[in-house]
């Protein structure tokens, strides 16, 4: 361990993908020390799972993976299994690989304090108390700073916050991510909640937080845009202050991650193009999540693989191939730049990434540059094929050049991933029976993800919201840790009816294209090495070689699992695959929470009636 002053302990907490690190940190950490201060980052979420399951499971290795890809299926299918039987030693806990279910409510402020405190449910108690001790404890830094990205994260992130405040009086505690952005106005209102920390940081984390470790540390009057002093009702919040511009996003820092212990064959290094959303879509609250939209360019970004891939051989003996652009949505012309300077170098990497249906890549010779420069799979936002729904949406994309872009991307050999989106206000039985027939029939679609619609904190049609709208929607505030809020449409449980439907239109398409379902049941985060191995119809290629019986099972438990959905039966979500077992605990929460929103209203109207 190194002897030099750390200032500042960064934690990832579980639970988020044990497959590959996360972006967040090593940026934060980079920011941090080109500004002189010392950092450590901890990848609590890898280390929680290897806590979790003790010596019980070692993932597939690349050889095994390679000879034979359903090794992979069994492999995962076996990290479930375990991590299930783990979370038989605790109350009402499943730990899913994606996925976090828990006696506690997370979206209740009152709920995640009762959390903290239960060591019968919380596993996160003993595990961070190990961690405080012979991780944090000796750094002696007077700031810890915890990231919490996603919905997962909430209870274990302020477990450790709590565990601080008692074990580590003296430290200061600083709250950051989507979470925290999306969430601090109803975080500051609650005085439990709030007290488990000192400091909010929205948005982009790297200038707040310099500046406040600048503040604290150096007694610097810096810029205080962007960072909420729980102690002070002084406040300075702009969504666009605070902010880097793309040529200075900094080189991620991995020097503290542990980059050969993640759960995939070959490792996967995540890096970053762009940052934020250009668009903006009524349904998605992306953009919100980020200070504006920014492009880095091509030359930065080749010497972020060069370093990392450097620093991985020295340090690991690993030799990085593959690479994901953890990003909103990619600029198109930056792509086929970085495509261009990847091929004329001959680095040799493979990457996919996140890009709306553009106009730009139906240009001659396009794809194909992206395919010779690394490119093996782009998750495309198609949300739907139906024009009226696409202007509803305000998706600013145009039906006329999305199958030309599909077929293009696909005859380059690139993997065609689309995000399908059901049930967006007004959508008809007739437009969603058409996308059905358009995916179906659509050979350069390789695999979907099929979403139900949400009312998302952030979102235009959230932000924008007034009880008259062309949408019928109605809605209440979004309260505490709620991202996703409850919400009718025309007076009807509008989610409770679309979910039925979502769930027979996916096995519609599986039955169609076996193949979609067969490449669902593969982990994302190796779809793009299959692609790379085997190319980009490996789906086809497999069912007709390995996939008959475990598309027969997949169809057997998801038409069971939507036959009990729809008739309010048990369901035993062991027997389901990944994906779906992810999504069951997602959607069961938007329907519970839905519920009480009903239930809340309801009394609010008798109360109402009593009093007239």
């Amino acid at each position: 361990m190194s002897s030099k002053i750390i200032d500042c302990v960064l934690v990832n907490s579980p639970v988020s993908s044990p497959l590959h690190p996360q972006l967040n940190l090593p940026l934060l950490k980079s920011a941090i020390e080109n500004n002189g201060f010392g950092t450590r980052v901890i990848d609590a979420n890898i280390e929680f799972f290897r806590w979790f399951l003790g010596t019980n499971y070692e993932p597939v290795n690349a050889q095994r993976f390679k000879e034979n890809p359903l090794h992979i299926l069994s492999s995962y299918n076996d990290l479930d299994k375990k991590l299930w039987q783990a979370s038989q030693r605790y109350e009402g806990l499943h730990v899913g690989v994606r996925s976090l279910s828990m006696k506690h409510d997370r979206l209740s402020f009152d709920s995640i304090l009762d959390a903290v405190e239960d060591n019968i449910s919380n596993p996160f108690i003993e595990f961070f108390e190990k961690i405080l001790t012979k991780a944090i404890q000796p750094t002696k830094a007077p700031i810890l700073a915890i990231g919490i990205t996603f919905q997962d994260q909430i209870i274990p992130s302020y477990t450790l916050a709590a565990l601080a405040r008692k074990k580590l009086p003296d430290i200061k505690i600083v709250l950051g991510g989507q979470m925290i952005t999306r969430c601090y106005d109803s975080i500051i209102c609650h005085e439990g909640i709030a007290s488990l920390s000192d400091y909010l940081v929205l948005w982009d984390g790297e200038v707040p937080l310099v500046n406040l470790l600048g503040g604290l540390l150096r007694q610097e009057a810096n810029d205080q845009t962007n960072i909420i002093d729980l102690s002070s009702s002084k406040r300075s919040i702009n969504r666009k202050g605070a902010v880097l511009k793309g040529k200075e996003i900094p080189r991620p820092n991995f020097a503290d991650l542990p980059l050969d212990s993640y759960f995939l064959p070959e490792p996967l290094i995540p890096l970053q193009t762009t940052r934020g959303c250009y668009a903006e879509c009524a349904f998605c609250a992306i953009p919100f999540g980020s200070n504006m939209y920014r492009v880095r360019n091509a030359e930065s970004i080749i010497e972020d693989i060069k370093e990392v891939k450097k620093y991985a051989k020295e340090h690991f003996g690993l030799d990085l191939k593959y690479f994901k652009f953890m990003e909103d949505t990619s600029s198109p012309s930056l792509l086929y730049a970085l495509a261009r300077e990847i091929e004329e170098r001959n680095i040799d990497i493979r990457w996919e990434t996140f890009a709306r249906l553009e106009k730009a890549f139906v240009e001659p010779g396009f794809m194909a540059q992206l395919f010779r420069g690394g490119c093996r799979k782009i998750h495309w936002g198609l949300e739907t094929n139906d024009p009226d729904i696409l202007e509803k949406m305000s998706k600013g994309t145009e039906i006329t050049y999305t199958s030309e872009v599909l077929r293009l991307s696909a005859q380059a050999g690139i993997m065609n991933f689309c995000f399908v989106l059901i049930g967006f206000p007004g959508e008809t039985d007739q437009q969603r029976e058409a996308l059905t027939q358009y995916i179906i029939n659509n050979d350069h679609i390789h695999t979907i993800t099929l979403a139900t619609f949400d009312l998302t904190r952030g979102a235009p049609m959230e932000r924008s919201y007034k009880p008259e709208n062309c949408y019928a929607l109605t809605c209440e505030p979004a309260q505490q840790f709620q991202v996703r809020l409850p919400y009718l449409v025309g007076g009807e449980d509008w989610k409770a009816k679309i979910i039925p439907i979502a769930h027979r239109m996916m096995i519609e398409i599986i039955r169609a294209r076996p193949d979609i379902g067969f490449v669902t049941l593969f982990p994302d985060q190796v779809r793009a090495m299959l692609t790379d191995w085997h190319g980009n119809n490996w789906g086809r290629i497999f069912v007709e070689q390995y996939g008959a019986e475990n598309i027969r099972q997949l169809l057997i438990n998801t038409e069971e699992y939507a036959d009990n959905f729809e008739s309010q039966r048990e369901i035993d979500y062991t027997s389901l695959p990944e994906p779906l077992t992810r999504e069951h605990f997602r959607t069961k929460e938007d329907l519970d929470l839905l519920r009480k929103s009903v239930m809340l209203r309801r009394e609010y109207e008798n109360r109402r009636l009593n009093q007239l």
